[in-house]
């Protein structure tokens, strides 16, 4: 089911190859809580986002999420692109209670141990044959995996997991 008009939502790492995620996202929420080191120059002029400009590797990333979730309605969506996967993920988790969470993991992230709460869907990026051998997905294929996780909470490969070599 895509997210409602009166969801709330919720981009980590999504500015930059998710952004079309992030945007399509926003588009379907009241209010959007984008985190990136520049969510302030991604949201700019778009009424539906609140940005929250964090890098991920200051000690005050996630106390700075949680601030910000805690003067909003509870998060119902929330897609995550993560730098420090077992660092970020299980605090992050309990942050989102019952929301449907879209995790995008690299190819090789290898088998992450996921907390065991329901409604995480995982988006694992491939590669994509093409005439002379393998190529990295685009923002858009990867982008369109993700909105489809969003709407329907599987997860789902997007391309190939093959070697590029």
């Amino acid at each position: 089911m895509a997210p409602a008009k009166t969801s709330i939502g919720l981009s980590i790492g999504g500015t930059g190859m998710l952004a079309a995620a992030t945007l399509q996202l926003a588009s379907q929420c009241s209010t959007t809580l984008v985190v990136s080191r520049h969510a302030g120059r991604f949201a700019a002029g778009n009424p539906a986002i609140a940005a929250l400009d964090a890098d991920w590797s200051s000690p005050d990333f996630l106390p700075a999420i949680e601030r910000a979730m805690a003067a909003m309605p509870p998060v119902t969506h929330a897609l995550l692109w993560l730098h420090r996967l077992d660092d970020h993920l299980p605090a992050l988790v309990g942050m989102l209670g019952a929301a449907r969470i879209v995790l995008v993991l690299g190819s090789m992230d290898g088998r992450p141990r996921l907390p065991s709460a329901a409604g995480i869907a995982t988006v694992r990026l491939g590669s994509m044959a093409d005439g002379s051998g393998r190529r990295w997905l685009t923002h858009d294929e990867i982008s369109a995996g993700t909105i489809a996780a969003l709407k329907d909470g599987a997860s789902r490969i997007v391309g190939e997991l093959k070697s590029l070599r």
